[in-house]
């Protein structure tokens, strides 16, 4: 997918709260949806001021396919990259037909030589692309180093055959929360425009601790999650669904039938029980803000654009 304005103007304003430094990985090599001056804009919106760009790094796209069309004005994750901080600029691939400078396929074990190599890794629209997830998402948590931090911008819903899959957020917050990463942060981005090169965002904030939210909308949705490894962070760790971890983390829950856990909500539980199924739906429906049945239980944190 690569990065749009509103991606961009999410990545200007981690940098503002944890500014980038070191060096960092691209997983895949990154299609920028504007102008340097249209990022450099950006950052002035945001109180950012970025930095002067090396002489080897050109503003101008390094995308191959790129060249001799309208898109070949647009700029390169390398000068976004190192305009906000980073020392070094790496792209991983599966193959070299966009440059890339490391040839891997993140189905299988890095080598040991990339572990702790990187202070961020930067996934905007690789993992959904990667048949074992698992492996990818153990492949990026070993290649960071302590205190370094990951980025997702991927799929979530009405991406269909876009990539392998669409993720839930519980897939990368609980993968991150099992293996002590810190600083955890889950968005949904709602997705509002005619294509990806002009749309911007309404962006939703989702605790990962909280019950799962609900997430429908006719728009496209698209999930971000930034987590920072610390000197506890594992890599393999399989985890149990959040919710399901709380519900039966204590012995006398887990040993709770379902008869007794629908019993424990109360009234509302016994309402469930009674209620026909399209009266429910209705009540849903009703809870839910908006035609689109925007997340419900998610806090909004603004537009992107």
């Amino acid at each position: 997918m690569g990065l749009s304005k509103p991606a961009l103007r999410f990545l200007v304003r981690e940098h503002r709260r944890q500014p980038l430094h070191g060096a960092w990985l691209t997983l895949g090599r990154q299609c920028l949806y504007a102008t340097f001056d249209e990022f450099t804009q950006i950052c002035r919106e945001e109180g950012v001021g970025p930095r002067e760009l090396p002489h080897d790094c050109s503003r101008l796209t390094n995308i191959p396919s790129w060249q001799d069309t309208p898109l070949a004005r647009n700029t390169s994750d390398q000068a976004v990259l190192r305009a906000l901080g980073a020392d070094e600029v790496l792209a991983l691939d599966y193959s070299g037909f966009e440059g890339a400078e490391l040839v891997l396929d993140l189905n299988q074990p890095v080598r040991a030589g990339l572990h702790g190599r990187f202070q961020g890794v930067l996934d905007s629209g690789t993992l959904e692309h990667v048949f074992d997830v698992r492996a990818a998402l153990s492949n990026v948590a070993r290649m960071l180093r302590v205190g370094g931090r990951v980025i997702h911008i991927s799929p979530c819903n009405n991406f269909a055959n876009h990539g392998f899959y669409q993720f839930s957020p519980a897939l990368l917050a609980d993968f991150y929360q099992a293996n002590a990463f810190a600083e955890l942060q889950v968005y949904v981005a709602e997705e509002v425009g005619v294509d990806y090169q002009s749309s911007f965002w309404d962006m939703f904030q989702i605790d990962p601790g909280s019950p799962p939210v609900l997430m429908k909308s006719r728009r496209r949705l698209l999930l971000v999650v930034v987590a920072q490894k610390t000197a506890t962070s594992t890599s393999d760790r399989v985890p149990l669904q959040g919710f399901y971890a709380q519900l039966f983390g204590s012995p006398a829950a887990a040993t709770q039938d379902s008869s007794t856990l629908q019993a424990s909500g109360g009234l509302l539980g016994k309402l469930k029980q009674v209620l026909p199924v399209r009266v429910k739906s209705w009540v849903r429906r009703c809870l839910l803000r908006g035609p689109d049945q925007k997340p419900w239980g998610a806090k909004y944190v603004g537009r992107f654009h």
